[in-house]
């Protein structure tokens, strides 16, 4: 426990920090998967420390993943410490650079510097540090930093899930933001794409056509009414969710639209299936039947919720972390939005906490940041809990 407590000492707040910065100086936006600069550059900072590490790709993607491992003295359990070096394209408000890093007031800002490459940053420090030590401690730590997380993790997580990579882990901390409290899982996700097709017509003779984007109107309209009866008081969103996020219909101003796509986004909690999701949006579809308007309707992706229970290992580890560092107890909560965590306790099983740096209601937004002090907290948190957890 004493070089738990001194981890500090085999890697410095100013390194960390210089870290977080050199990542988010390496766009890595995805759409379209931009990976590769920021997974080699990593790949060679473990590397360069004598960290077994490699880069893998699904077969024709051209997302890279990082995979590291770090054994310790004896055979043991094994952790993994998962994250995402994807980030979502910068848009626009910005008042600095979305890639310059700048440091400013105790902050790093830019685009992912919350979401999630401090969360990288503070993982890969905290097992460069703990090896920096001579690693003690028994079993393995596996770091993946995943390159598409942001576009439904196809290509990252869920393909090194597909080859095993994960198989046989006892404890998993995914390192997205979360205001370094204790998330116990996650809200899922469906996402729905609902195509509406009409009949077209010259629109001086709206009579003789059928208006794909007007009935389109009234579905927005009933489905965003729907009520949910489930409510999970564990989580930051309590209750379930339902929004239009998509819309694309019509060809011209003066022609009756044949086709409309809408695009849905449906949020879950514990208890909700798939199957159900879809019969509940396609009882809506049902009831403002029209004769003259067919729709299709497909599950387009989808992550399932989960919990964990607060006295599984891998949160009281982390909870008398949070205490040693922090001094204070954190928050048990429940995350609004999905990570990978989803496939990792439900695909792999992995009893997963959510624990990470940064504001997650900062994720996404223009002029993205997080304060400096937090990212080396996080550091100092993970490699505590690992030794915890795999002595």
């Amino acid at each position: 426990m004493n070089v738990v407590l001194d981890i500090s000492q085999y890697i410095c707040r100013d390194e960390v920090i210089s870290l977080t910065q050199s990542l988010v100086q390496i766009p890595s936006v995805n759409p379209p998967g931009d990976s590769p600069e920021c997974a080699e550059f990593l790949m060679k900072k473990l590397r360069s420390e004598g960290i077994e590490t490699e880069i893998v790709k699904a077969p024709g993607s051209c997302i890279s993943n990082v995979v590291a491992r770090l054994r310790g003295r004896r055979t043991g359990k094994t952790l993994l410490l998962n994250g995402h070096i994807d980030v979502v394209p910068p848009g626009d408000g910005w008042t600095v650079d979305p890639f310059s890093g700048e440091i400013s007031h105790g902050n790093i800002y830019g685009r992912g510097t919350c979401d999630m490459k401090s969360g990288i940053a503070a993982a890969a420090a905290a097992i460069i540090g703990i090896h920096r030590a001579g690693s003690p401690f028994n079993g393995e730590i596996i770091f993946t930093a995943v390159g598409d997380e942001e576009t439904g993790s196809k290509d990252g997580t869920l393909h090194l899930i597909d080859r095993g990579i994960i198989k046989g882990v006892d404890f998993g901390i995914v390192c997205e933001p979360s205001n370094l409290e204790v998330d116990l899982g996650n809200r899922g996700c469906v996402w729905m794409r609902l195509t509406i097709q009409g009949r077209a017509a010259h629109a001086s003779r709206p009579h003789m056509g059928s208006s794909a984007i007007s009935y389109a109107a009234k579905l927005v309209s009933a489905l965003e009414s729907l009520e949910f009866k489930c409510c999970n008081e564990i989580f930051e969103v309590t209750s379930p969710s339902l929004l239009v996020t998509l819309i694309r219909g019509g060809v011209k101003v003066n022609v009756v639209p044949d086709k409309c796509i809408l695009e849905i986004d449906r949020r879950t909690l514990p208890g909700e299936q798939v199957e159900t999701v879809i019969e509940e949006v396609s009882r809506v579809i049902a009831s403002l039947c029209d004769d003259n308007v067919k729709t299709q309707l497909e599950v387009v992706k989808g992550w399932d919720p989960y919990v964990i229970s607060p006295e599984e290992p891998v949160v009281q580890a982390l909870r008398r972390s949070c205490l040693s560092v922090l001094g204070r107890e954190p928050k048990m909560g429940g995350k609004a939005g999905s990570t990978d965590g989803s496939h990792i306790a439900t695909k792999c099983h992995i009893p997963t906490a959510i624990f990470g740096p940064g504001n997650p209601v900062l994720s996404h937004t223009a002029n993205e940041h997080i304060a400096l002090e937090d990212i080396f907290a996080a550091t100092i948190i993970y490699s505590q809990a690992a030794i915890e957890l795999l002595n």
